[in-house]
């Protein structure tokens, strides 16, 4: 199966966008990168029902790679992460995202579709409450060990499983449980990302491996060509969107960001 120049358009807009949301909201872009993958850019290959759900999965987090080690240096450049709480949630988080690449390899892809979708619903909740008021959460950024290592593993399992950075939860649970500030628990969430998307993809490579109904050119349940082409880009664009987000937050993106989300989650869920 040929790639063709349409196919490698809606790769490069797929890291582009991936590449800002990943950057801007210190989430790996799972949200993104994966309806995209799934409804738009994997369909138009014709790639098998059979494996179409597992292939945006994987090839989700190894986009994710690229951009959280790019946005995550932004990040730190403007003072937002401490490599303390990155190494005590990684250590877990490494663990964790193998066995929820695992997990979700054994599942079928109806019911990844439907989890997936519901995700996308409590994610943007989770969005449009953070507006509320996320700078009044936190105050300290050295929590205690123990809670920073159950968090990491909580996290890395999620982060596996769906295919995502695992922001969506990472960052709740450090500013409410760790009482880490919002603008700090972004910058240590992407930094952390890019630990669980590596790991999480190989185990994606692994469960895939030898699977007849993968497309040509796949590596497990990760798609080489799109990784390639959607990874460049999102590098460029994670830069961009870090240095919005250090400077401000506006209201209005995030909102149409988390209504955004809450279509297509109906849409997967139902």
């Amino acid at each position: 199966m040929e790639i063709s120049f349409f196919n490698i358009f809606q790769f490069i807009v797929i890291g582009l966008a991936v590449g800002f949301v990943g950057g801007f909201l210190g989430m790996g872009g799972g949200a993104i990168i994966i309806p995209l993958l799934h409804y738009w850019a994997f369909p138009a290959m014709h790639i098998s029902p059979e494996v179409i759900v597992h292939l945006s999965f994987g090839t989700s987090l190894a986009v994710i790679i690229p951009t959280s080690l790019s946005s995550s240096w932004a990040h730190a450049r403007a003072g937002n992460v401490n490599w303390r709480v990155v190494w005590l949630l990684a250590v877990p988080g490494i663990l964790g995202s193998f066995l929820g690449s695992t997990l979700t390899a054994l599942l079928k892809g109806p019911l990844l579709t439907s989890l997936f979708g519901s995700l996308l619903i409590i994610l943007s909740v989770q969005i449009l409450l953070q507006e509320k008021g996320p700078e009044e959460s936190g105050g300290h950024s050295s929590p205690k060990p123990l809670p920073t290592l159950i968090i990491g593993l909580l996290v890395g399992v999620f982060s596996g499983f769906f295919g995502v950075g695992g922001g969506v939860i990472a960052i709740p649970l450090m500013v409410r449980f760790l009482g880490i500030p919002i603008h700090r628990a972004v910058g240590i969430s992407i930094a952390f990302a890019f630990f669980a998307a590596l790991v999480g993809t190989g185990g994606y490579i692994i469960n895939g491996f030898g699977n007849s109904h993968l497309p040509r050119y796949a590596l497990g349940y990760v798609h080489t060509p799109g990784w390639v082409l959607a990874g460049i880009p999102s590098i460029f664009l994670a830069q961009w969107g870090a240095k919005l987000a250090h400077k401000a937050r506006p209201p209005l993106l995030h909102r149409a960001f988390a209504v955004l989300l809450m279509i297509v989650g109906i849409r997967m869920l139902f």
